[in-house]
């Protein structure tokens, strides 16, 4: 049987402002296991070539969420961006719903290229599904995923809207609210600090936009299940390299 393992792939460069990563996870595991998915902010479809069955959606990660896997395995996956797959396809992310069939949200032409993949997982077929679709990033999406410190008021006050403009169109393009988007960034960016080394946890809370350390410590847990000094000493076991960083991170 062969030993378990996760490996990610870049989309082709005209995709990469909309899709994180594509992912595949395969391998053999003799007793249940749970992974931790930790909180990203992106939406998947995925796909299980081991059944060769149909093609899932998976909403946005606003929480901390466990993969259980036994047996053979074999994941395939796609990541969008936040705003990514409502850019592509024109649906609504707030529609989104844990393991709904993805031949029931999208077109029929991406559908027929969905069907292809669990015959060979590749990027290049993965490009193809999703290369000729027209593409248009909503403004307030590219302004928040670029910007380190936009908080909702400010984001109004940029395009000259309200406050409840900015919440509907968060919902629509992320599926999720401008607060647990916005508290999901900050969480990412501290995950990259502690990724790369950063042992200082109050210049991290600091930087991240936390109101202290204690603050930074208790958010790290909410959204990856433990604290950053327990990721530190597991992050190279199989567990965390399932989970969605650095590619995933927003």
């Amino acid at each position: 049987m062969s030993a378990p393992s996760y490996r990610e792939f870049k989309p082709a460069p005209h995709l990469q402002p909309f899709i994180a990563a594509y992912w595949l996870s395969e391998g053999y595991y003799a007793e249940k296991v749970l992974f931790p998915i930790f909180a990203d902010g992106c939406c998947d479809i995925i796909f299980d070539i081991a059944a060769n069955s149909p093609a899932k959606m998976v909403g946005t990660g606003v929480n901390l969420e466990y993969v259980p896997l036994k047996g053979k395995v074999r994941l395939g996956g796609i990541r969008f961006l936040p705003g990514g797959f409502t850019a592509l396809t024109g649906i609504p992310a707030d529609r989104i719903y844990d393991g709904t069939d993805a031949e029931d949200m999208l077109n029929s032409k991406i559908v027929e290229g969905l069907k292809r993949i669990n015959d060979g997982f590749s990027p290049s077929a993965l490009d193809a599904v999703f290369g000729s679709c027209v593409s248009c990033r909503n403004p307030m999406m590219s302004f928040w995923l670029s910007s380190q410190d936009s908080d909702v008021k400010g984001i109004a006050s940029y395009f000259g809207c309200s406050v409840k403009t900015v919440s509907r169109t968060f919902l629509h393009h992320t599926g999720a609210t401008p607060s647990k988007m916005l508290s999901v960034k900050r969480f990412q960016h501290s995950l990259k600090m502690v990724v790369r080394g950063g042992s200082n946890y109050t210049e991290i809370a600091y930087e991240a936009g936390y109101y202290d350390q204690s603050h930074f410590i208790k958010d790290f847990k909410k959204y990856s299940g433990s604290t950053p000094s327990d990721f530190l000493r597991y992050k190279n076991s199989l567990g965390v390299r399932f989970i969605q960083f650095p590619t995933g991170c927003i």
